[in-house]
Parts: structure tokens; sequence; C-alpha cells
């Protein structure tokens, strides 16, 4: 049946479509708790022995020497980030605690440096510290601030230097087991392309995101295989997608026809040829399309603004029915009767390709 199934469709389009043109690829197939207020670190130069003499007093016998230092610390900006650290890395309950909090704070500033230097201690804390609590108290500043500060910031960093990221708002995320709806969303899916002028080292911003479920890798992005395979490794559970300079605007899914149009962009190249939900795409640029991969793999070879033609399946609801029935419960007149029918359904629309986009 299915090798019946397979010729008719082969032979019904390849009546249909012999004069057939090109169409296009398909794209694809907080917590609740306030934002924190920051505090910027005064940025002076403090000679190394002094920052270790201060982070030792987070140690003292005395409680207001642990209290100022603590205060002290917490304006310091990056350069605290070592000693601190190693003074959390001690055996030392209440020191480590206080080296957390001032480790937070730093993470909560507008000082980048210090933002970088933070998360990274917190990181290490949460892998290397001898105290549980440390552990606990490291982990629970990065989850708290996973969307009100981390994300935010990734984001804003990602696009600055040329990267695209597409934001769901629809659907909550689950972060340690719990269900929660961040106020702004949370990041689906991110794209490096030609435009980005992060290199290697800005991927940094994309591994914060630890909501992604995609990452698109753009035809004419300057990236090297380490830097790839470094992201990859920081982000296991991720798709990793290579795509061409040019995108249609469609999500897609296969269909008993073939590639069925499942979702338009209402602005891209697709959505200015009022291409519609529903349509079966059956050949693009003269080559026919029989699932999505085909679709993605022509679109792929070409460049913005190319203009193409694209061959679709489009009728009522009844002859869709009827064609399926066809092509699925064959008899001795179904080829000629396929024929007629997709004759009826077929369209053709040309389409000029849009750069490839999935910022909202």
């Amino acid at each position: 049946m299915i090798q019946i199934k397979s010729y008719l469709v082969s032979f019904a389009l390849t009546l249909v479509l012999s004069r057939s043109s090109p169409l296009i690829a398909s794209d694809d197939n907080e917590s609740s708790r306030p934002p924190e207020t920051t505090v910027t670190p005064i940025q002076v130069d403090i000679p190394v022995a002094d920052v270790k003499q201060l982070a030792t007093q987070l140690t003292d016998d005395q409680f207001v020497v642990r209290e100022a230092a603590t205060r002290k610390l917490s304006q310091l900006g990056a350069a605290v980030v070592e000693s601190i650290t190693a003074v959390a890395l001690q055996e030392h309950l209440e020191g480590g605690l206080r080296a957390v909090s001032i480790l937070e704070t730093l993470y909560l500033s507008d000082d980048e440096a210090a933002f970088d230097s933070a998360e990274s201690s917190l990181k290490r804390l949460m892998a290397e510290s001898k105290s549980p609590a440390v552990a606990r108290k490291a982990a629970q500043a990065l989850d708290d601030n996973q969307f009100t500060v981390t994300q935010r910031r990734a984001i804003a960093e990602i696009r600055r230097l040329g990267g695209q990221v597409q934001m769901q708002k629809d659907f909550p995320v689950t972060i340690n087991g719990e269900q929660i709806r961040p106020e702004q969303g949370w990041a689906q899916a991110a794209a490096i392309g030609k435009h980005w002028k992060g290199g290697d080292e800005g991927l940094k911003h994309l591994a914060r995101l630890k909501t992604l479920q995609t990452v698109y890798l753009v035809g004419g992005h300057s990236l090297s295989d380490e830097g790839i395979r470094d992201l990859q490794n920081e982000l296991p559970d991720v798709v990793f997608q290579n795509r061409g300079r040019a995108m249609l605007g469609v999500g897609t899914r296969q269909d008993t026809l073939g590639c069925a149009v499942s979702m338009v962009r209402p602005d891209s190249a697709a959505g200015n040829a009022e291409m519609r939900v529903g349509d079966i795409v059956v050949e693009i640029a003269g080559k026919a399309v029989r699932q999505p991969d085909d679709l993605i793999g022509i679109v792929g070879d070409h460049d913005e603004g190319e203009t193409m033609d694209i061959v679709i399946l489009r009728g009522d609801p009844i002859l869709r029915y009827k064609l399926i029935e066809l092509l699925t419960q064959p008899d001795e007149f179904s080829p000629l009767l396929s024929v007629a029918i997709l004759r009826q359904m077929q369209t053709r629309v040309t389409v000029t390709l849009g750069g490839w986009s999935i910022d909202d």
C-alpha cells in the first residue's frame, strides 16, 4: 500500500507540476519576586593586601567588625571577589554566608565586571563549598535572580552584540521542578548570524539563558567550531540548528499530502505573499517539496532579497479529504481523479525572501 501511495503521489504531482515554479522554505519545523534594587560599587584602587585583610574580618570574633567589613566589601566591586570567595571556601559558616551575601550584592549591581565575577564565584561555591548551607545559599542567589537579573542582562547583551532572542510569554516554564510564569516571559530560542560581533566570548550570554530550547546558527556567522562546542557543552539539552541567511517566515509540519504550513509570521515573506495556515507546499524554486526539511534546505540555499515562486495546494476541505482518500485507498481511477483534484487545488504565489529573524 505504501508503494502504491508513493507511486500515485509522485505520478499525480509530476503531471500537475510539470511546469511548476519555485516554492519557499520552512523555518521551523518569576517568579513573582519584584526586581532587586541594584547597588553600584564604588570604583576605587585598593591594594590587594587591604582587600584580603577586610575579607578575613568576615570571620572576626566581634560582630561590629564583621558588619563593617561586610558593608565595605559590598561597595568595592570585582576587586574583592577572589578574596571573599577564599573565605567562603573555608569551614566558617557565618563567614561563608556573609561572603555569599556580598557576592549577591555584586551580582545585582550595575557593574558588569562585578556581575561576571560574582556569577562565576557563586557557581564555584555551589560546586566546591565544604558547607552545604553556603552552597545552597549560592544556588539560591542565582535561582532567585534568574529572570529578574540574569535573563534580562543576558538578553540585553545578546541583542547589543547583534544576536536575536525569541521570548515565550504564553506558557509557564519549569525551574527546579516548579512551574513559574515570569512577567516578562522566558527566552525560548536564540539566533547568531552575520551581524554577531560578540565572537566566541559573547556566547557566555547565551549560556546564561537556562530556558533556551533552540539555538539557530545562521549562515554568515563568524563563530569557531570550538566556541560552538563549548556552548553546546554549557547547554546540553538545547537543540542547535544550522540555517541559511534567508527566511520564508512559516512554521511547518509533516502532513499526509506533504509539507503543511502551521504558522505564518505576519510581516514575513510568506505573510506578505498571503500564504495561509493549512497551505501544502509542494514545490519551491522549481524543486519538489515532500517534507519540512526539503523546504528548509531549499530556502537555506538562497539569500535575502531573492524572489521565487512557490506552488501550494489550497482548497475546500472536502477536496482535501477526497484527495487523501484517493491516495490512501487507491483504485484504477485514482491517478486521473487525483490529478484533477490537484489541478483544482493548486495555487502559485511569488515571494521575496526576507532576512533570517526570530526577534519579537
